[in-house]
């Protein structure tokens, strides 16, 4: 597949992601850039999503800007996905002041309400039930609407160890027992920073959301157009029934559960993996490669340029 890259025509002249490829080249390319900062000493422990890209990507090219969503830490990808400007999102990332929340809240806890990209989460499946209650406002909302055709839906992103929290539990048992429009998104990489399933996943993730009566989907996560079509299922389901859903993504973690912990996982075991990346197959025109590191690079130099945040003591 050829690409061709699209050049705004808006004075800033900057280069932008045209087709869904583009978007999942632009944010490896970005995580790549931040990767060689975090080995510079210029960037914190950051979680990157290199191999689960067409996740975030697929899922949002579903949504409508009006629709809400929260996620946990591994968010850059959501960000760049949900339409964040990359510029306040990088300076947040890197801790300075004319970052989204004022260079305050960094990688782990970003909110960008303008995207309606409501809040990040530290802790692990505890942005599910903060997104269950943001679910139920949009209902109470609406509620004078016609509940066939909900304006508005939330959508959660959480990796597939977040199931084995309990506040996930909490969180998917209200939104099933009060018929709330939510889509849950499993990124289902198959690990839980090293540790392997079998000691924190006993039964399927499908399994799980069936005990709430919740239906669900899984999906070739690495597939682009298999995440789409099952995302555009998905949240017309829960748009129009006003119930949850859960998409299971099978997927693969390419890198480093964040950038200061080790990957206990052999060479041959992460060759193997990255035979699934979703970018493998794709091909772009050299122009594109060149046309976004410039933009990104410019952009991450004004910001490391720029000033720290003001701390109150």
């Amino acid at each position: 597949m050829s690409l061709q890259l699209e050049t705004s025509t808006a004075s800033s002249g900057t280069a932008k992601p045209r087709t869904l490829q583009e978007q999942m080249l632009f944010i490896r390319l970005v995580e790549d850039r931040l990767q060689e900062l975090c080995m510079e000493g210029k960037a914190g422990d950051l979680h990157f999503s290199k191999g689960q890209e067409a996740i975030s990507v697929g899922v949002m090219s579903a949504l409508r800007e009006t629709d809400y969503i929260a996620t946990h830490h591994r968010t850059i990808a959501h960000a760049i996905s949900k339409g964040v400007p990359l510029r306040p999102l990088l300076a947040e990332i890197l801790g300075k002041a004319e970052g989204l929340n004022g260079g305050m809240a960094g990688e782990m806890h970003l909110s960008c309400l303008e995207k309606r990209f409501m809040f990040s989460f530290q802790l692990v499946g505890t942005c599910v039930p903060v997104a269950a209650g943001i679910a139920w406002a949009v209902k109470e909302n609406q509620k004078n609407n016609d509940l066939t055709q909900f304006n508005r839906i939330v959508v959660v992103f959480h990796g597939d160890a977040a199931t084995a929290n309990g506040q996930w539990h909490e969180g998917v048992n209200i939104a099933a027992v009060q018929r709330l429009p939510l889509l849950l998104v499993c990124e289902n990489n198959h690990l839980a920073g090293n540790v392997q399933p079998e000691h924190y996943l006993p039964v399927n993730i499908f399994q799980r959301a069936a005990g709430y009566g919740i239906r669900s989907n899984r999906v070739d996560g690495n597939n682009l157009d298999a995440v789409r079509a099952a995302a555009e299922y998905a949240v017309d389901y829960v748009r129009r029934e006003s119930r949850p859903f859960l998409l299971d993504c099978d997927t693969t973690r390419l890198g480093r559960h964040k950038q200061g912990q080790g990957d206990l996982r052999s060479v041959a075991e992460k060759d193997a993996l990255a035979l699934r990346d979703p970018l493998r197959s794709v091909t772009f025109e050299p122009g594109v490669v060149t046309a976004f590191k410039a933009e990104i690079d410019h952009i991450i130099e004004e910001v490391l340029a720029g000033p720290d945040p003001v701390r109150s003591v």
